[in-house]
């Protein structure tokens, strides 16, 4: 069968790059032309054709395949499969070519979405693997319904760069038809290899500078295809296939969606909570997706777009990995996600982060909402007490397939749940300001929770004694999945500030465009970390100018090391450097008592390369006590003021201040 992919690939190849070059030419004459605008990138008129072109391609090549049975003697393709896809694609495909032409509403285009896989489902029945064989029809419907759409807006929002999201649709072609012939779906692996030869025509022409691009049509066209082949592909191998194909085969393109989601639901939320009217919804286009985050740093398409495909193919092997050598490299791929998704918030995510500060900062400055909080979590922690439940019981029972009965299992679920909600209910966790939570809270929240699983143990396995050891493993995998899901939320409002102080240190501009202009703090001890904490529980437009590169102090001992992520660049020698090199602007001084020695070097150094020294103290000044008889009234303290330090007056002695002056 090899010669006949190999041959059905090329000429896939071949029909695409006359069908590409003949949609230029046909594009302007039926309104398909992409104009410069805002949010485009071209600075000229573009066909957007190119869908339509590796649609063309697609069907003549297996149509004609089915006809003459050269490319497929053995009907490994089936005529139903092709009637399916073809009517469901045509439904994007008009879609696409309408949006494309004057515009769809998003709803009506989510509608197309939803429609497309459906009519393919009904037409040609596939299985997901995802349920158990005796299970109604309706759920692999709604699965595949919910992953196709999934996948269409994925490849859909990641379309914004020439030869983007072409290419990383080859590249999962590819992978899944390396896939599919390990797993023996020869079937797959022929369709998914005349696709990947019909996109690879296509970005003959789409590579930077493009001269046609793929348009709606061919950006839903290319998920929707992705969703149909790929499910087939996995084999039955389905439960490590359900957790890791999504990743595999649309890592790069879910996760610029996840990004969307998160930014538009966290701006929303923040405009909420400033009482502002909120215009448009969270499927509107904006300008800060992946691809544009990349260009504004890269400064070229095609190294973003070059990028971009090189994470895809990572992440596609370490997906696949389990797939094919077994379920024994599960771990490491994990490993690996762990480390991309850690290096990819961080350096990605900064624009979703300020906005999630900003609305932390907001959710605590209001103490009114405190109420409608706890109800939150406390519907929030019901839920995740189920679900870890739930999910203990399908893990046991292997989905439902052995084990106890089902009426014991839903009074375990029942018994769990309850008893963790009355828990958290007793020790009041839902009253506490979980943003500013300490180490003892998240134990003893977590000592609750146990005390749930050990209570529910008990019980459980005295009414049903037969399922001692399987009573003892629900309750184990019960607690340690509500402790990750009732406690993360908790510790990630934390981490999130810190993530966002972060963000705002790496970011060279403000949300309008100004300059952020670089600072050092001098001094790594309590009152610079003392800084750090104030800057992360301030607002953003607090201190609007300002950068924290890192600190710098004299002790040799800590160079190097990182305090609360942020490096300590050296010793006050090394500042000339740093204005040299990162156009350093101004010197924060965090010292209690500095020596005088050190201040002159530090005037000499500000005077030489024109810096601004701003003083950061922390103290509290009290009024003298009257002495009376009685001891009733106690002299109130005095906050101190925000005073300045002047470098041009000398004056290095303040008075105390919890601000920084940007004066």
């Amino acid at each position: 069968m090899f010669p006949q992919m190999l041959l059905a690939a090329s000429a896939s190849l071949l029909i695409s790059l006359v069908l590409t070059r003949m949609m230029i030419a046909l594009a302007p004459h039926m309104g398909l032309m992409d104009q410069p605008g805002d949010r485009r990138i071209h600075t000229a008129a573009v066909p957007r054709a190119g869908g339509i072109a590796i649609w063309l391609t697609f069907l003549i090549v297996i149509g004609g395949g089915l006809l003459s049975g050269l490319l497929m003697p053995d009907k490994t393709v089936s005529w139903k499969w092709l009637g399916a896809f073809t009517a469901g694609s045509l439904v994007l495909v008009v879609a696409g070519f309408i949006d494309d032409q004057r515009g769809l509403r998003p709803l009506v285009k989510l509608a197309a979405h939803a429609l497309a896989p459906s009519v393919f489902f009904l037409l040609h029945p596939i299985s997901t693997g995802l349920f158990p064989t005796d299970w109604h029809w309706i759920w692999e419907f709604l699965a595949f319904v919910g992953w196709s759409v999934v996948l269409i807006n994925a490849f859909n929002l990641i379309d914004g760069l020439d030869g983007l999201c072409g290419g990383l649709s080859a590249v999962a072609c590819v992978a899944l038809a390396v896939l599919a012939i390990v797993n023996g779906r020869v079937d797959s692996a022929l369709l998914l290899l005349v696709m990947a030869g019909a996109i690879t025509g296509f970005l003959r022409y789409n590579i930077n500078p493009a001269r046609i691009f793929l348009g709606d049509a061919g950006s839903m066209l290319m998920g929707f295809f992705l969703a149909a082949a790929a499910t087939q592909s996995v084999g039955r191998r389905a439960v490590v296939g359900a957790i890791l194909l999504p990743i595999a085969v649309a890592g790069v393109p879910l996760l610029d969606v996840l990004l969307a989601i998160w930014r538009r639901g966290a701006v929303r939320l923040l405009k909420k909570l400033n009482g502002e009217k909120i215009l448009g919804g969270i499927f509107d286009a904006d300008g800060d997706h992946l691809h544009h985050r990349l260009l504004a740093s890269k400064g070229s398409q095609w190294k973003v777009a070059t990028f971009l495909h090189g994470m895809a193919i990572l992440i596609a092997l370490l997906a696949f990995m389990p797939m094919i050598f077994g379920e024994q490299l599960m771990g490491f791929s994990l490993v690996g996600f762990m480390i991309i998704g850690m290096v990819g918030l961080r350096n990605l995510a900064r624009v979703e982060i300020q906005h999630t500060g900003n609305v932390i900062h907001m959710a605590i400055k209001v103490p009114s909402r405190m109420r409608r909080l706890a109800a939150l979590l406390f519907f929030y922690d019901f839920v995740v007490l189920l679900a870890a439940a739930m999910v203990a019981v399908l893990m046991e029972t292997n989905w439902l397939t052995r084990g106890a009965e089902f009426q014991e299992l839903s009074r375990f679920i029942m018994v769990f749940t309850v008893l963790g909600c009355v828990a958290t209910l007793v020790v009041r966790v839902h009253n506490r300001l979980w943003v500013r939570a300490t180490m003892r809270d998240i134990l003893a929240l977590q000592f609750w929770l146990l005390v749930t699983a050990v209570a529910t143990f008990a019980l459980f396995s005295t009414a049903y004694s037969a399922v001692e050891w399987s009573a003892l493993r629900l309750s184990t995998m019960s607690f340690v999945f509500a402790c990750i899901g009732v406690c993360l939320p908790r510790v990630a409002l934390d981490l999130m500030r810190d993530f966002d102080l972060d963000a705002r240190s790496r970011c060279t501009v403000d949300k309008g465009g100004m300059a952020r202009h670089p600072v050092v703090i001098l001094g790594a001890g309590d009152l610079g970390t003392l800084l750090l904490d104030h800057l992360k529980s301030s607002a953003h437009d607090r201190y609007p100018g300002l950068r924290v590169l890192g600190f710098v102090d004299e002790m040799r001992s800590l160079h190097g090391r990182r305090l609360r992520s942020f490096r300590v660049l050296g010793g006050i020698s090394s500042i000339p450097v740093l204005a040299e090199k990162e156009g350093l602007k101004g010197v924060i001084l965090a010292i209690e008592n500095p020596r005088q020695d050190l201040l002159r070097e530090l005037d000499e150094l500000a005077t030489r390369h024109d810096l601004k020294i701003h003083r950061w103290d922390v103290g509290i000044r009290g009024l003298p006590m009257t002495q009376r008889a009685s001891a009733e009234a106690v002299s109130p303290v005095s906050h101190p003021g925000s005073p300045v330090f002047v470098r041009e007056e000398k004056s290095y002695t303040v008075p105390s201040s919890g601000e920084v002056s940007t004066t």
